[in-house]
């Protein structure tokens, strides 16, 4: 257990260091994989994907909780969701997405999936997405960026689930197109 990678974290730095050939994780880790799986998609793929999600947000201007599930392997668009809170409190952007997902492709093959979603993953979803196995999560706006909008958020980041989650394989990845995220729930509690 000590060889592991201690307490996974938000791997913004991931993409610098990817980006300049550094590696930031054990070799022959499963965190080591996951987090190179993630580093391998371009980020102008990532960006595209991020931007699907920012797109799907706009059906909730209020609370745009937008998410895409794309494969790791090709960036295909798998399923997608919006927050949808005020039919079921349960219906974040990202639960959303995986019912989704699961309607469309059925309760497999979630190591393959990465989740893109416009701001950080509440305690709620981003424990869901660890039980399914998904492969990688990754966010725009942090919960202090929602906190700043207005928005309540309960205080738990998901890197301290992950970091609670030690049988989890997958990766999460912050700050993606985060200036583009932010605005948009600056903008939604305007309305």
């Amino acid at each position: 257990m000590q060889d592991r990678w201690p307490r996974r974290t938000v791997l913004q730095t991931l993409l610098v260091a990817a980006g300049a050939g550094i590696s930031v994780l054990p070799a022959g880790t499963q965190q080591a994989a996951a987090a190179e799986r993630l580093a391998a998609i371009p980020a102008a793929s990532r960006e595209k994907a991020m931007r699907r999600a920012i797109a799907v947000a706009q059906r909730n201007a209020r609370y745009p909780f937008g998410a895409v599930i794309t494969r790791i392997a090709d960036g295909h668009a798998m399923a997608e969701g919006v927050n949808a809170s005020g039919r079921n409190p349960m219906l974040h952007g990202e639960i959303a997405a995986m019912e989704d997902y699961l309607h469309r492709r059925g309760n497999k093959n979630w190591s393959d999936m990465v989740l893109y979603t416009t701001a950080e993953p509440c305690a709620m979803c981003m424990s869901a997405m660890i039980w399914a196995g998904i492969g990688g999560v990754v966010f725009g706006t942090s919960l202090a960026g929602l906190k700043r909008a207005g928005i309540d958020q309960i205080d738990i980041p998901a890197a301290t689930i992950v970091a609670a989650s030690p049988f989890w394989h997958g990766e999460l990845l912050g700050g993606v197109l985060a200036s583009e995220t932010d605005r948009l729930f600056l903008a939604g509690q305007k309305s």
